[in-house]
C-alpha cells in the first residue's frame, strides 16, 4: 500500500467536534475515502490536544459533521474513482458531473 497523505483532504469542524476526511489509494488504483471522528479539548497546562471519545451532549453534534463528511463524499467519490479531476481542486467551485440528466423546462 501506498503511503497516505499526512493531511485530510476535507475537515468539518461544529464546535470541538471534528469529522476528518481522508484518501486512501492502493498501488493497484483502488481509491476510497475514510472518516475519522476527534473532539479538541484543553489539557491541564492549556494546550488543546484531541480525544477519541466524546461527551453525551457531543453526540448530536457528531452525528451532523459526519452527515456533512457523508454528503461530501457523495458529492466527490465519482471523481476520485475516475481521478477526473483533483479532489482538492473541487472545493473550489468546481462540482462533478453527476450523470444526471438535467429537467427541461416546459
Amino acid at each position: 500500500m501506498e503511503k497516505k497523505d499526512n493531511k485530510p483532504v476535507k475537515e468539518f469542524r461544529l464546535g470541538a467536534v471534528r469529522a476528518s476526511v481522508w484518501i486512501n489509494r492502493k498501488e493497484s488504483g483502488e481509491n476510497w475515502f475514510t472518516v475519522s471522528t476527534s473532539r479538541g479539548y484543553k489539557d491541564r497546562d492549556g494546550d488543546w490536544s484531541d480525544s477519541k471519545s466524546f461527551r453525551p451532549h457531543d453526540i448530536p453534534v457528531l452525528g451532523n459533521v459526519l452527515e456533512l463528511a457523508q454528503t461530501w463524499i457523495r458529492e466527490h467519490r465519482d471523481a476520485l474513482e475516475n481521478e477526473a479531476a483533483p479532489v482538492h481542486a473541487m472545493d473550489e467551485g468546481k462540482r462533478p458531473k453527476s450523470g444526471r440528466k438535467k429537467r427541461r423546462a416546459k
